[in-house]
């Protein structure tokens, strides 16, 4: 292995935000900041800023096979973040891609807010076609229970149910930001497999009282996928991502972008 092929590199297939906050832009800002070489390829385009999402336009399958070969064709890629996949056809594209790479996948099936970002078409293709094909899941709440049909205050089970349902998954982050909002801590947890037992991880964080978020879930898994490009254990990794995840929170809820929900400020912290 020469000097350039020893750098972690990742890459991330997902859709692009235009202002900035989240998809293949918060992405990139997280690979950078935490210490990666990132790559994109982009499934879709939107039109939105910090207010709101006034339009979309998808990327064909056949132009998502065509830059995802381009890059695995030249780069050493041994990790691969899943983000938004627009399509049942994009969903079979990128899937032979995956084969022999650790694959980090961000399920984005519903927004935060509970709206649904994909079609059923397309769900049930990313079901059937991709989640086989994953290492490490990061659902929010609403996608946990989409996929499992569990509610939010059993994601212990509903992961343990997924770890079942999914033989080549190798752990799951049960993400807290959106179960028992009232609380003033949050609680991840991280559900992985070890020696065929599920290890448990679990960390908590303060609460911090900001709407200034938009693309926490697009940072969370890009810096997971970071964190193990370096050579850090599923553990590890995940203990610094909620570290880095928090403390660009903290550090965005004193600034403002746009006159909505605001972004991260990747640009002011590192790992």
């Amino acid at each position: 292995m020469n000097e350039a092929d020893a750098i972690p590199a990742v890459l991330t297939i997902a859709g692009s935000d235009p202002s900035g906050g989240a998809g293949i832009q918060a992405d990139l800002k997280t690979f950078v900041t935490t210490g990666a070489y990132g790559a994109a390829v982009i499934t879709g385009l939107t039109a939105q800023n910090t207010c709101e999402v006034a339009g979309t336009l998808a990327v064909s399958a056949q132009f998502v096979d065509k830059q995802i070969h381009s890059v695995l064709s030249d780069l050493a890629i041994p990790v691969i973040k899943l983000g938004m996949l627009t399509s049942r056809e994009i969903c079979k594209a990128v899937a032979p891609y995956l084969q022999g790479r650790l694959v980090v996948c961000d399920p984005v099936m519903i927004s935060t807010t509970g709206f649904q970002l994909i079609d059923e078409d397309t769900a049930e293709a990313l079901t059937e076609s991709i989640l086989p094909m994953v290492d490490y899941l990061t659902p929010n709440r609403f996608e946990l229970e989409k996929l499992c049909g569990s509610a939010s205050g059993e994601a212990p089970n509903a992961g343990r149910q997924l770890l079942g349902r999914f033989a080549g998954l190798r752990g799951i982050v049960l993400k807290g930001g959106h179960i028992h909002p009232e609380q003033p801590n949050v609680t991840d947890t991280l559900l992985y497999r070890q020696e065929g037992t599920i290890q448990e991880v679990v960390e908590t964080r303060p609460r911090h009282d900001t709407p200034n978020t938009h693309g926490t879930g697009c940072t969370f898994a890009s810096a997971f996928a970071s964190f193990l490009a370096q050579g850090h254990g599923p553990a590890h990794a995940f203990s610094r991502t909620v570290d880095y995840t928090s403390k660009l929170i903290q550090i965005s809820a004193q600034t403002r972008i746009g006159h909505g929900r605001g972004p991260l400020m990747h640009h002011l912290t590192g790992a």
